[in-house]
């Protein structure tokens, strides 16, 4: 008679760590959600079987091998194991992040799912007690919560893991870093997501973040920090503070890394926010870190701006408002980054939720900008970056002068184009017979256009909305009804050099007339007919100094689509015609007189009356250029349109008294002749 000896627990516990235990291993830093780990002494051929069954994890143990059900595809499987019998190590565990349920069985690994993601974070294990044999599971442990909580459970020969339910995680004091994880991808997708992210829904985005900081705070891990996220998106890092940082500053760093706009980051946090108040028990405090890159919700102002990196950084104390910190005391946040451009600007931001879809406020921040590295200070903590602002080429000083010239320049030309109109009605009948008529009416454009430039402004001031975009439509005529009859201009020139066509026609001049006034008039018709809001108080930031500003009003289009294509659009075509005209009269008038002793004074008289008349406004495209050039366009720009009405004053008055000069010398020819034959009579 043959007996069998089964060897009690500790003896098995002595022969696994001496002789023949397979898979001894370690797995080093737990990333596991939960770990089920036995010894089975395998005594026969054994095989594995894997069935998707029910809401919870069964692990039962018999001769013939492991019977493993879970909640996870696929819906069976088996795998037979090595004939060699003898005392095995296995381990079952699961990963939520990338959905893997695995049983690693001596050395050997079995996928037994990899659609783990949405199981449950488990929170208790029960095993069936046994009276022992060759079935009991010897050694078990359980682990769960990434490594951070790990128990012994007794020898029995069938375990089960129960998951719980996810719907009281808000009102728990303590979260699993599974349940705190699926909360990241969540609000990860949907920052990543444009129909769920700050486009259709920013504060609930902004929510999101807010709880998830919360979770973050909740999370429970035996480490002193953890770090959660591998994505660009959204990542998010946890501290333990210390017992001894109380005495002394919080300083964290992060890893360098190379080629990116931002390399790397530093925050100190001073050791006023980890005081503990009188009456409170001290407890050990956490710092939560989030970095988000997407841009769905914190987007930057629609102008030359652009966050630094795309990177915003919240940074909190678990259970601590904090606001209002002295000077002395303030959160420290550096970005270790690239040299940056010459026209940028660094400024701290943060992000202010006072308004319903959120935007960027500098208040509460001081800045202090280096070549390779930008210190912001806070009196608060929130979410922070750093905006970069183009810094303008245009200072205080230059928008002081290019502002007294220009209203100098169109109180100066308005008061000479009346004038002008007015000696022009004065004066003889047969001067009104010619192309005049057409300089009298540009004459009336550039009086509306100073006009209502001179206006829009005390208008703006005025805080009334309906008058303010009686301005600026006023404005934006006057402007097309300039650029139209420069357009004419250049084309009755034409005429006149090229076709010797007469003007004194009344058809003719009535239908150029209908264009000149028709066409402005037809265009501000339309634009207030399609949206009334696309004239209204129109701001302008005025910089003093590189990143202060203060902002001037001024009636105008609000729209900034009108005024870059139809505006734009419409100089661009008229400077076109006019520049044709102009090249196809300076070669017609070289060719009919070469031998012309005064065939230049035609080309100059030309060329200026054609600068006159519209040429000039071609400097306002130099406006989108950087630097000196940029500036001395604009000073050409503003000294010659704004004086416009004067300059075509004085050309009238020349070509008057140039007329006049003509008459004279014609008289006195023909006086001479009557002298010289009544001389010859004599």
């Amino acid at each position: 008679m043959d007996l069998k000896i089964e060897p009690p627990g500790i003896v098995l516990l002595m022969m696994s760590l001496f002789f023949q235990l397979q898979g001894i291993h370690g797995f080093g830093v737990q990333k596991e959600d939960f770990r089920f780990c036995a010894t089975r002494n395998q005594t026969q051929n054994s095989s594995i079987h894997y069935r998707r069954n029910g809401s919870s994890i069964s692990i039962v143990n018999s001769a013939k091998g492991l019977n493993i059900t879970a909640p996870f595809l696929p819906d069976s499987i088996s795998y037979s194991l090595q004939n060699r019998h003898g005392l095995y190590r296995f381990c079952v565990y699961g990963e939520q992040e990338t959905g893997l349920f695995i049983l690693q069985y001596g050395n050997t690994s079995f996928n037994l799912s990899t659609e783990a993601k949405s199981f449950l974070c488990s929170s208790s294990v029960s095993g069936k007690n046994s009276t022992g044999g060759s079935s009991v599971l010897h050694s078990v442990s359980y682990a769960y919560n990434k490594g951070s909580h790990n128990k012994s459970l007794p020898d029995a020969t069938a375990y089960e893991i129960i998951f719980h339910d996810r719907e009281s995680v808000d009102l728990k004091r303590s979260l699993q870093v599974c349940e705190v994880e699926k909360e990241l991808r969540n609000v990860a997708v949907a920052l990543d997501s444009p129909t769920q992210g700050r486009r259709n829904n920013p504060e609930t985005s902004y929510h999101s973040l807010q709880r998830l900081d919360s979770y973050l705070g909740k999370m429970d891990f035996k480490e002193e920090s953890r770090t959660l996220g591998r994505g660009p998106g959204l990542r998010a890092k946890v501290w333990k503070v210390p017992s001894h940082k109380p005495s002394q500053d919080l300083a964290i760093h992060s890893k360098i890394e190379e080629n990116k706009e931002v390399c790397g980051f530093d925050v100190t946090l001073p050791t006023i926010l980890f005081a503990t108040p009188r009456g409170r028990k001290e407890a050990r405090q956490k710092v939560v870190l989030m970095e988000v890159s997407s841009q769905t919700l914190f987007q930057p102002p629609p102008n030359s701006s652009w966050i630094l990196g795309g990177k915003v950084f919240g940074v909190s104390v678990v259970d601590r408002q904090v606001s209002g910190l002295p000077k002395e005391q303030r959160v420290a946040l550096s970005f270790w980054h690239n040299q940056l451009p010459k026209n940028a600007t660094p400024q701290c931001v943060f992000w202010d939720t006072s308004s319903k879809a959120g935007f960027w406020n500098t208040s509460g921040s001081e800045v202090e900008a280096g070549r390779n590295r930008t210190v912001c200070l806070w009196d608060h903590l929130t979410f922070f970056a750093v905006l970069m602002t183009s810094s303008p080429d245009l200072d205080y000083t230059h928008n002081t002068y290019l502002s007294a010239i220009t209203y100098f320049g169109c109180i100066i030309s308005a008061l000479a184009s009346i004038f002008t109109i007015g000696f022009f009605f004065c004066s003889r009948k047969k001067e009104r017979n010619s192309i005049v008529h057409i300089h009298m009416n540009l004459l009336w454009a550039i009086f509306l256009l100073d006009v209502s430039f001179l206006i829009a402004v005390p208008l703006s001031a005025a805080e009334n909305d309906v008058a303010c975009k009686a301005g600026a439509m006023f404005l934006h005529f006057g402007l097309l009804a300039c650029l139209t009859w420069m357009g004419i201009e250049g084309y009755s020139l034409y005429q006149l050099v090229i076709e010797v066509f007469d003007f004194s026609t009344r058809n003719v001049l009535l239908k150029l007339c209908l264009v000149g006034w028709g066409l402005p008039l037809f265009l501000v018709s339309m634009i207030l007919a399609a949206d009334q809001s696309s004239y209204g108080p129109y701001t302008v930031k005025v910089y003093e100094t590189t990143g202060r500003y203060t902002n001037a009003t001024i009636c105008w289009i609000t729209n900034q689509h009108i005024n870059s294509f139809l505006n734009l659009g419409y100089l661009s075509l008229v400077l076109l015609f006019n520049t044709i005209m102009l090249a196809v009269m300076v070669w017609t008038i070289c060719k009919l007189r070469q031998r012309d002793y005064h065939q230049w004074q035609y080309v100059v008289m030309l060329l200026g009356l054609s600068c006159v008349l519209g040429l000039p406004w071609g400097l306002a495209f130099f406006s989108f250029t950087f630097g000196t050039f940029r500036l001395v366009a604009l000073y050409l720009f503003t000294i010659i349109n704004s004086f416009q009405g004067f300059l075509i004053f004085l050309w009238y008055l020349a070509k008057i008294m140039q007329d006049r000069r003509s008459v004279s010398a014609q008289l006195m020819s023909t006086n001479s002749a009557k002298l010289h034959s009544s001389s010859s009579v004599l």
